[in-house]
């Protein structure tokens, strides 16, 4: 069994984050993708941060119609900060015989070495990188094999850290966060049922 696991604020989630998700279950033909909603964010302050049980809804809302998507409480349930590794760690406790990998944003990859025991996440799953813009890829943190186009692929053995060029996630949780406290219209860059439930709890607004 294959599962991939994407962590974040997703506050809120967005189009980016689901074509992104897309492509990797698609890429590396994933039995099931899983969202980690945070609790908080364990690596930056984030002020004025939605609630995490609104965040968890919003996520829930986004996957429910995918088959392979999940949304994983682990991180809402501790009901307090929660480091990737410890994420990670659980994930292989819940899922001994399951190869796991870990997807992240060229942003975030830039500063694996700020994260808590950052080389052992690299024993507890394949790091899978996709392109943030504006945010290049670091080649001096672990072996890594560059995926130029996108078709189905194994995991490599002897290599920690695949990265995704092609997948790019131009949408940005801040700018619809921003774009909708101005009054415009962000609709379209979000699943229509997180929008409706936006929309619901006058969020952002």
């Amino acid at each position: 069994m294959r599962i991939a696991i994407l962590g974040g604020t997703f506050d809120p989630i967005h189009n980016g984050h689901l074509a992104a998700a897309q492509s990797v279950a698609e890429t590396f033909q994933v039995d099931e993708f899983h969202f980690v909603p945070a609790f908080a964010p364990p690596h930056k302050p984030a002020p004025g941060l939605t609630s995490p049980f609104h965040r968890f809804a919003m996520v829930a809302l986004a996957t429910i119609s995918i088959e392979q998507f999940r949304t994983s409480t682990i991180e809402v349930d501790a009901l307090e900060k929660r480091y990737t590794v410890e994420t990670l760690e659980a994930m292989k406790k819940s899922f001994p015989d399951a190869e796991l990998l870990c997807v992240i944003g060229t942003d975030m990859y830039q500063e694996m070495e700020s994260w808590r025991e950052y080389r052992r996440l690299f024993e507890l799953a394949h790091l899978v990188v996709v392109n943030r813009p504006g945010f290049p890829f670091r080649e001096d943190v672990a072996p890594f094999q560059i995926l130029r186009e996108k078709k189905r692929v194994t995991l490599p053995v002897k290599t920690g850290v695949s990265y995704l060029p092609f997948i790019e996630q131009p949408i940005s949780s801040t700018e619809i966060r921003d774009d909708r406290r101005r009054g415009a219209n962000v609709s379209r860059r979000l699943p229509p049922l997180v929008w409706s439930y936006i929309e619901k709890h006058k969020l952002y607004s």
